[in-house]
């Protein structure tokens, strides 16, 4: 190390220390400073005769609240009369002989004075000793069969809650209507839909109700909005019922879809939106649905991710090479399959795709394109959320996979253009049975109008 370096730190010390000197004298003079502008005053004389004992104050509050925490629970304890004094005959009599002067010195006088009826206190009875109570139940009047020459002594009824008088006892408003056992529209779904009943106070019509509930008509999930009319049926809210007079109305928002969860924007603007509605037209509002709607969405969107699989597998040109478009498509006719307008091939049953058959290149089949083609590979596939009997289902795609297989001589494969076994299709089979127990578990049955909905 050089001399120039040890002057510069030598240097560097020095400044630090003479900063930190001056700050130091300047703390010391602003204080000194401070005491003297705020000098305290060596005489009150608001306070001279005024004097608090803290010390007294503290003490005091200390020996009168007790530590709470400290406190048991105590229970009330009955009292007890000692054994000696109940079996003590001369104790009786001198509670017999007090009895008798609060008669004479006290009862009577005040009966006389307030001019009630005088009130003769009963001779006591040997309480502790059994006597023959014959005689007792003879002079009463009270006999084995019955009562003679004596007022009816009935038994004493059990006390009964007090009742107001009736015109106290508010009564059921006649124009308030009562909704009792009420239950949502068919079409309305708990495990996917969050949903709003109103109580209208009185019935209005359809096209009044749409112009409020038209507000939600850009949101970007599904809102449904329902009227149950005179007749308690539930309806639409659509063109054709704005002449139909309602009593209440329920409106869902359907959480989710294949296009993700609700967001927290939507689902704020659906929750203010039916509460204004509420308040325009002083209808109860009555909430069905998770009470946490945004993390419910989320999580079933995510049951959604999980169960929404698609089965496919593979038909490709064999060692014959390319298969016609005509022979192609006799064969998928043959098997039921019908073409439909989408470009590919559905096999449906009662109005419902079950599964489908389509181009493996992505292009569009139709009948000019098949008469003029060749064809070198095509693709099953079975949406499983959307489908019934899935497990069945499956079954009869790979039947119709293998027969055409046969008849235009080519292979089954699956996505990585392996040949598929009957190993491979009893593993895909036992993935659909897991898949179809959780979403039974779920709530939403495969291929119910609830599933359509929400994998849609």
């Amino acid at each position: 190390m050089n001399d120039l370096k040890l002057l510069l730190i030598l240097l560097g010390v020095i400044i630090i220390l003479a900063v930190i000197a001056f700050n130091w004298w300047q703390e010391r003079r602003l204080k000194n400073e401070t005491s003297q502008r705020f000098e305290t005053p060596k005489r009150d004389v608001l306070m001279d005769e005024f004097h608090i004992d803290t010390d007294a104050v503290l003490t005091d509050d200390d020996a009168r609240s007790p530590d709470i925490s400290r406190r048991t629970y105590q229970p009330l304890e009955t009292p007890v009369v000692p054994d000696a004094y109940i079996n003590d005959d001369s104790a009786v009599a001198r509670a017999v002989s007090a009895l008798q002067e609060f008669e004479d010195d006290i009862a009577k006088p005040i009966a006389e004075e307030i001019e009630l009826p005088k009130v003769a206190l009963a001779e006591p009875a040997a309480v502790y000793e059994e006597e023959d109570t014959s005689d007792l139940i003879a002079e009463s009047g009270f006999t084995e069969s019955g009562i003679s020459g004596a007022p009816v002594a009935t038994e004493v009824p059990a006390r009964k809650p007090y009742q107001p008088p009736a015109s106290q006892v508010s009564q059921p408003v006649a124009d308030e209507p009562e909704y009792a056992n009420v239950s949502l529209p068919e079409t309305i779904y708990h495990p996917i839909d969050l949903t709003a009943l109103l109580y209208l106070r009185e019935p209005l019509s359809g096209l009044k109700l749409r112009d409020y509930f038209l507000s939600f008509a850009d949101v970007d999930k599904a809102v449904y909005a329902y009227g149950q009319d005179l007749d308690n049926d539930w309806r639409l809210l659509t063109r054709e019922e704005e002449m139909t007079d309602f009593k209440l109305v329920a409106c869902s928002l359907q959480l989710a879809d294949r296009a993700g969860s609700v967001s927290h924007q939507t689902l704020n603007r659906f929750q203010s939106g039916i509460d204004q509605i509420g308040l325009e037209l002083a209808a109860q509002v009555e909430w069905h649905g998770s009470p946490d709607p945004l993390n419910y969405a989320q999580d079933l969107d995510q049951f959604c991710i999980d169960v929404d699989k698609l089965v496919g597998f593979h038909l490709v040109q064999g060692e014959s090479g390319p298969f016609t478009g005509t022979k192609f498509r006799g064969l998928a006719e043959a098997s039921g399959m019908v073409l439909g307008e989408d470009g590919g091939f559905h096999y449906e049953s009662d109005g419902h795709r079950l599964f489908s058959l389509v181009n493996q290149d992505g292009s569009l089949f139709s009948p000019e394109i098949l008469r003029t083609t060749v064809i070198r590979g095509v693709s099953f596939q079975l949406d499983i959320p959307r489908v019934k009997n899935c497990s069945e289902i499956f079954n009869q795609m790979v039947l119709v996979a293998r027969q055409m297989s046969h008849g235009l001589n080519a292979i089954l494969v699956d996505d990585n253009q392996r040949p598929i076994g009957e190993l491979q299709i009893e593993r895909i089979r036992q993935q659909l049975k897991v898949i179809h127990a959780q979403m039974v578990t779920r709530g939403v049955v495969p291929g119910s109008p609830c599933a359509l909905r929400l994998f849609s």
